[in-house]
């Protein structure tokens, strides 16, 4: 990674921050506001464009629901369409009316809303009326010169009986009334009382003593009316709604405007982000940034020729914040996603992903080892590539599941299992012949069960042991080669002179080599215990560094190996589940009924067996890199590089000369 500075004429920053963001190879920093120049402030034009995009990625939304385009899983790894600048400045041109129809979009589905909210008031409003149907006088009725009419109801199950009786406890004053029950249950009870008008409040107050309450809403005009009324709001508000749905579904027409709209918002806004980093005058902009080493050259002499600018490239400081690019063969470039959830390499750091890659794909495959799985896996990769032809980061990640897949597929030869031992069930169930041998190397379910358990934590000391190399070659590096032969070589022979002894207590091992491997690890223990205090002060405290770092050595690397144990577990639950769904579809003795279970519990059973140990493979597979292997080396810390580019979706610059 080399620094580069850029001084050019002001009236050229626009074209050279277009050029580099379509080359997307320079990430432009922030620098201390130089002598007699000052940032630009874009935070407006960035607000405007955000709520610009905003609008047309809400319109969008709506669009896909109302008119969804149809496309297929292998569609979502197609890489964006190429176009060339001339096409760019072209279609830029349907960037107003893309916004308008946006606005159109938004506007009809806030309509929509808007009438929806309005039915459901009014669906309401019509079922708290209802109660009042057979009320043949409006519910609002005006008091004729001497009576008033009061409606209201009661919470619980009333006679007009009932509601005398109790009036003539609590109001014995008043007599010249008429109580009518307009509706009845057992919670509720809907009542009209005609009373004197100048006794209304005291009548009031008397039906209130016992529960009485006026309805929240009441209308001018009778019930039933008022429910007519609605509900011919209600098929306006619906043939409303069916109209601005197909107004949605001709703007659908547009859709891939907007689908451009909003990267080229996109462009704006990151281009606008970048600008504040500038320092400018009236007459010149000044740029400081970082550029792979690999495209400084071009990219420095387009700016000289093309565009007038004076670039400077230059080696950074190590004290600088320098960003992290990856840069892998296609066998470990799909891990580095794993190593960037993790963390970036840090200054001192070497990048995992090479050696990574390779203990990634090996236990990835131990872990699901099922051979019809891995094939499944091949084919899908396989045909995502070939058909849809992914790029970037959708391509590195359907090659890291087709080498998961390869290495799936081996270990699950290696173990026997393909889809389980649906082999040697379709054999004995169906051709009538006995079982056969499925397994190339181990059976981890039957005999072999405690030797692979051994390979496992073999393979994982080997991977301990890559990291410890690693972490040995770092320190040579940096000039400590005392310690990283030290370091090196006393976990080396500790942990690989205790290994066969206690492999030892499971399978048989020669005498003449725990014989000779015990001194190993005797001379590794002395090693250990005079050098890794060594930091420390006084024989005392090199001493008692030296013990600990002794304890911390053996039972670490010792709970680190065994946790290299899922490897054989999670290879066997893969397996064991397997033929477990085939056993249950072969229960029935009928030949026919056990063809049609064994059909429906093979394809449903597999693929629930399928998704959850693919997961849980990934998973562990993560663990044992983050936990195990960059525990012993890597620090990271690192930042990633982050050029000004071309974020889009829809579409890329072609490579062409016009384009800069």
């Amino acid at each position: 990674m080399l620094k580069i500075e850029l001084i050019s004429l002001f009236n050229n920053s626009k074209d050279i921050m277009d050029f580099l963001q379509r080359k997307g190879v320079v990430e432009i920093t922030e620098h201390e506001e130089l002598e007699n120049m000052s940032h630009l402030d874009t935070e407006i034009n960035i607000s405007q464009l955000e709520k610009m995009k905003l609008k047309a990625e809400k319109a969008r939304e709506i669009l896909g629901f109302y008119a969804p385009q149809k496309s297929s899983i292998i569609d979502s790894f197609r890489p964006p369409r190429e176009i060339s600048l001339k096409e760019y400045l072209e279609k830029e041109t349907v960037c107003d009316e893309a916004y308008n129809i946006s606005c159109s979009v938004t506007e009809a589905d806030k309509k929509i809303t808007d009438a929806k909210a309005e039915i459901i008031r009014l669906e309401t409003a019509n079922s708290s009326v209802s109660i009042w149907e057979n009320l043949d006088v409006p519910m609002k009725i005006k008091p004729t010169r001497s009576t008033e009419l009061i409606i209201g109801t009661f919470p619980n199950l009333q006679s007009e009986s009932s509601i005398k009786e109790t009036l003539a406890e609590r109001a014995p004053d008043i007599e010249a009334y008429e109580a009518e029950i307009i509706y009845s249950s057992e919670m509720l009870s809907c009542v009209a009382v005609l009373c004197l008008r100048n006794q209304k409040q005291q009548m009031l107050e008397a039906l209130r003593s016992f529960g009485f309450a006026a309805p929240s809403e009441q209308y001018e005009i009778t019930a039933k009316q008022a429910i007519k009324n609605n509900n011919e709001k209600i098929e306006k508000l619906s043939e409303d709604i069916k109209k601005y749905e197909e107004e949605i579904k001709i703007y659908s027409d547009f859709a891939d405007n907007i689908d451009f709209f909003i990267d080229y918002l996109s462009m704006k806004i990151d281009k606008y982000e970048s600008l504040k980093k500038l320092s400018v005058t009236n007459n010149i902009f000044y740029l400081s940034g970082y550029v792979p080493q690999k495209q400084s050259e071009k990219i420095a002499n387009v700016l000289e020729e093309k565009y007038s600018a004076a670039v400077n490239l230059s080696v950074p400081n190590e004290d600088e914040d320098i960003p992290v690019l990856l840069q892998n063969n296609s066998f470990a470039s799909p891990v580095e996603g794993i190593t960037e959830m993790y963390s970036l390499p840090g200054k001192h750091d070497i990048d995992p992903n090479a050696i990574m890659g390779f203990f990634y794909y090996v236990f990835f495959g131990m872990m699901f080892s099922d051979a019809g799985y891995g094939l499944l896996m091949v084919i899908a990769t396989l045909t995502v590539l070939l058909k849809a032809k992914p790029e970037g980061q959708k391509r590195k990640t359907v090659l890291m599941y087709l080498y998961c897949g390869i290495s799936t597929m081996f270990w699950g030869i290696m173990f026997g299992s393909f889809f389980g031992d649906v082999i040697n069930i379709i054999r004995v169930n169906y051709l009538h012949l006995p079982e056969m041998r499925l397994h190339v190397w181990m059976n981890p379910a039957g005999d072999d069960l405690m030797t692979t358990m051994l390979f496992c934590f073999l393979f994982g000391i080997i991977h301990l042991f890559v990291g410890v190399g690693i972490k040995g070659y770092m320190e040579w590096r940096q000039g400590d080669k005392f310690g990283a032969i030290c370091d090196t070589l006393s976990i080396y022979m500790t942990i690989g002179g205790v290994a066969p002894i206690l492999a030892g207590m499971i399978i048989e091992v020669p005498k003449s080599i725990t014989n000779v491997t015990k001194y190993i690890a005797l001379a590794g223990v002395v090693l250990i215990v005079l050098t890794a205090g060594r930091a420390s002060k006084g024989i005392v405290g090199k001493l008692g560094a030296g013990l600990y770092a002794l304890y911390n050595t053996v039972s670490g690397y010792l709970s680190d190996i065994l946790s290299y144990s899922r490897l054989l577990a999670l290879g066997l639950v893969t397996g064991i589940i397997g033929s477990v769904v085939n056993m249950m579809g072969t229960l029935p003795s009928n030949m026919i009924v056990k063809t049609i279970l064994f059909i429906i519990v093979f394809i449903f059973g597999h693929a629930v067996n399928f998704g959850i140990n693919i997961i849980g493979a990934y998973v562990h597979t993560n663990r044992l890199q983050y936990v195990e292997f960059f525990s012993r080396f890597y620090e990271g810390g690192g930042n990633a590089f982050n050029p000004l580019k071309v974020n889009s979706k829809t579409f890329k610059f072609k490579e062409e000369t016009n384009n800069g």
